[in-house]
């Protein structure tokens, strides 16, 4: 039976081995970048991991944030909005046999429940890799240009193919 936990710091060996397994290098993440991400978010339930007999087929690490306060890509530190209007959804990462299962989509599910149980207006994401066209399927729209300098110098980390994207959300 699949199972949803909240990430503790404790959990970050196996989302890092889970990462390698599906990023390319440039998009890995250091244990301190995770971590400091998990400590700040403490107590409000935005990352899980999806476990099933004791194996984990994927994980979603999101975060409160301002329009202009997205981390980049390995940030070594982070903190969370006092008054954020958005769920960024920093990383999806699903195993070849969690995505038999559809398990991205029922991650990013959660998220979108969690984002609106928060208060939140929209979830935020930066797709990479070629994911746009899935993002897409998933409700997800291109934010065009012009961004706000900060939020550009931060798209910049993910690569020249990064795009944001985002998801207003509808009352429950």
């Amino acid at each position: 039976m699949l199972q949803l936990k909240v990430i503790d710091t404790a959990d970050v060996p196996a989302v890092l081995a889970l990462q390698a397994e599906c990023y390319q290098p440039e998009f890995h993440e250091s244990a301190d970048a995770f971590e400091a991400k998990v400590r700040a978010t403490r107590g409000l339930h935005c990352s899980f991991l999806a476990v099933q007999g004791g194996r984990m087929l994927g994980y979603v690490v999101s975060l409160p944030v301002d329009d202009d306060q997205l981390p980049g890509l390995d940030a070594p530190e982070w903190t969370p909005a006092r008054a954020p209007r958005t769920l960024y959804l920093h990383d999806l990462a699903v195993s070849p046999a969690g995505r038999e299962q559809r398990l991205g989509h029922k991650l990013v599910e959660q998220v979108l429940r969690r984002a609106r149980d928060m208060g939140l207006h929209q979830v935020a994401l930066v797709a990479v890799q070629g994911s746009q066209g899935y993002w897409e399927r998933l409700g997800f729209f291109e934010v065009q240009a012009p961004l706000g300098e900060g939020v550009q110098q931060k798209l910049e980390t993910f690569g020249a193919d990064a795009r944001l994207m985002r998801r207003t959300l509808v009352a429950a």
